[in-house]
C-alpha cells in the first residue's frame, strides 16, 4: 500500500517533462480553456507516443499557477513504482490517501495519464464523477478506451479527444519555421522542401525530430514491437502472433489499397471473421486508421470495401512514394475535419476519388499524384470531373476540388473547370488547420 510520500513522488515524477523545443499544440490550447469547467470528463486517446501524457502536463503545470499542489493528482500509470499497484483497490487507496491531505478550499484536479492499466478503471471514475467535485482529466492509447457500459453510464459527460502525432506545420515550427505566408513559404520553399522530404519520410513522432535516420528505424521498430505486443498480443491474448504482424506489414506495404476482409483471408491464410478481428485490433490501438467507401450517385456508405491507412508516415517505410504522399494527406484531413467525416469515391467503373470529405451538404474532393505530366493529366482529372456532373448547381457551389500533386511537369499547364491543381505541401502549408 502507497502512503502519501509514495504518491508525491509518483506525481512528481509523472508530472515532470523538458522544457525545449516546446510547441503548443492545437487540443492543449482547447483544453486550457476549459481548465476550469469541472465536468464533464476529459479523455484524450492516441498511438503511444503522439504526445498525450505531455499535454496532460502542460495543463498540470498551468493550474500549479492557482491552485495548490495537494489538490493536483497526477499519475502515470506506466510507472514502474506501480507495478504492483495496479488494481482497483490500489487506484482507490491512491486517491483516498491523497484527498485527506487536500486543501478542501479547492476542488481536486484528476489527470490519470494511461488508465487503461487499471482493470476496471470505469467503475471507480464513475463514481468519482457521481459524488465528487473533482475534474478529471484521461488518457489512454487504445480507441475503446470509453466502453460502451462507461459510455452508456456516463452519457454525455464525456469529452473525447484524438491526438495524432506531429502534424507537418507542428513540426516546422519545433525547428523553429513559425508564422509562415506565402511570402516566407515561397522565400523559404528549398528549406521547406528539405524539410517536407523528412517528413514524409519520419513522420510527426516529436522524439525522432532531432536523432539519426539510424536511430529512427529503431525506434520506428520499437514502437510497433510495443503496440503489437502489449497493446494487442498482450491485452487481447493472441494466440498466432505473427499473424498479427504479418497483417499489418501487409497493410504498411499498402496503405490507402481497397481491401475487404475476404480479400486479406486469402492472402492471409485465415478466416475472414480473424482477419476482420484483427484489424479492429490495429484500429484500436491507432496504428491503422479505415475510411469506408462513399457512393457519390446515392450518397450512401459502403462498410464492406474500405482503404486502410497509417496513422503517421513513420510507419511508411515499406511503401512507394506515391503511396507515403496519400498516407500524409490522409493524416492532414483526419487532423482537420476528423475521420468519420473522410471517406473514399468509387463508381461502378472503377473511378476513383482518392478523399472525400462530407461537409453539410457540400463535397471538399482531393486526388493525389506523385507527379503530373502530360502522360496521367486526363486520367488524373478524369475521377474530379465526373464527380461534379452528379452535384447540382447549389451543391456545387460549395464544394471544393483539388488535385495534389508534388511535382508537375506538364508541358501546358491547362487550368479545369472548378479543380484546382496544388503542390502537396504548398497546399498543407496555406491549410492551416489552426
Amino acid at each position: 500500500m502507497l502512503n502519501y510520500s509514495d504518491i508525491v513522488t509518483i506525481i512528481q515524477e509523472s508530472a515532470a517533462y523538458q522544457t525545449k523545443n516546446i510547441v503548443t499544440r492545437k487540443l492543449e490550447l482547447i483544453l486550457t480553456e476549459k481548465l476550469l469547467e469541472k465536468k464533464p470528463i476529459k479523455v484524450i486517446t492516441g498511438i503511444r507516443r503522439s504526445g498525450k501524457s505531455f499535454i496532460l502536463k502542460r495543463l498540470y503545470k498551468k493550474l500549479t499557477i492557482d491552485i495548490p499542489k495537494k489538490n493536483l493528482l497526477f499519475i502515470n500509470f506506466e510507472n514502474d513504482r506501480l507495478s504492483s499497484n495496479l488494481t482497483l483497490s490500489s487506484l482507490r487507496n491512491i486517491y483516498d490517501t491523497f484527498k485527506i491531505k487536500s486543501d478542501p478550499n479547492y476542488r481536486l484536479y484528476l489527470f490519470f495519464d494511461e488508465i487503461q492499466n487499471i482493470p476496471g478503471w470505469e467503475k471507480f471514475i464513475r463514481t468519482i464523477y457521481d459524488s465528487e467535485d473533482d475534474d478529471i482529466y484521461i488518457t489512454g492509447s487504445n480507441s475503446q478506451l470509453l466502453s460502451s457500459e462507461f459510455s452508456t453510464v456516463i452519457g454525455g459527460r464525456v469529452l473525447e479527444y484524438q491526438l495524432q502525432p506531429f502534424t507537418f506545420n507542428e513540426f516546422l515550427k519545433f525547428h523553429g519555421f513559425n508564422k509562415l505566408d506565402s511570402y516566407s513559404i515561397s522565400e523559404k520553399k528549398t528549406e521547406l522542401s528539405r524539410m517536407f522530404e523528412i517528413y514524409m519520410e519520419s513522420g510527426g513522432f516529436c522524439e525522432t525530430f532531432t536523432i539519426s535516420s539510424e536511430q529512427k528505424e529503431i525506434y520506428r521498430q520499437s514502437l510497433i514491437d510495443k503496440i503489437v505486443l502489449k497493446d494487442i498480443i498482450n491485452r487481447y491474448h493472441i494466440q498466432k502472433p505473427h499473424i498479427m504482424q504479418n497483417l499489418f506489414l501487409y497493410i504498411a506495404k499498402n496503405p490507402g489499397s481497397i481491401v475487404s476482409a475476404a480479400k486479406l483471408s486469402r492472402v492471409m491464410g485465415i478466416d475472414d471473421k480473424t482477419v476482420s478481428l484483427f484489424l479492429s485490433y490495429l484500429n484500436n490501438v491507432f496504428l491503422l486508421g479505415r475510411i469506408d467507401k462513399y457512393q457519390w450517385k446515392t450518397k450512401n456508405i459502403f462498410h464492406s470495401q474500405k482503404k486502410y491507412y497509417l496513422s503517421d508516415n513513420l510507419f511508411t517505410h515499406l511503401c512507394l512514394e506515391s503511396r507515403k504522399l496519400e498516407n500524409f494527406v490522409y493524416t492532414h484531413l483526419i487532423e482537420k475535419y476528423g475521420v468519420s467525416s473522410v471517406f473514399f469515391l468509387r463508381n461502378e467503373k472503377g473511378q476513383e476519388v482518392d478523399f472525400v470529405v462530407t461537409y453539410k451538404r457540400h463535397y471538399y474532393c482531393y486526388q493525389v499524384c506523385t507527379n503530373l505530366n502530360d502522360e496521367n493529366e486526363k486520367r488524373e482529372f478524369r475521377s474530379l470531373l465526373n464527380l461534379i456532373k452528379y452535384r447540382s448547381d447549389e451543391e456545387f457551389k460549395g464544394d471544393r476540388y483539388y488535385l495534389l500533386y508534388k511535382s508537375d511537369t506538364r508541358s501546358v499547364k491547362d487550368m479545369h473547370k472548378a479543380i484546382e491543381a496544388k503542390q502537396i505541401m504548398e497546399f498543407v502549408l496555406s491549410d492551416r488547420i489552426y
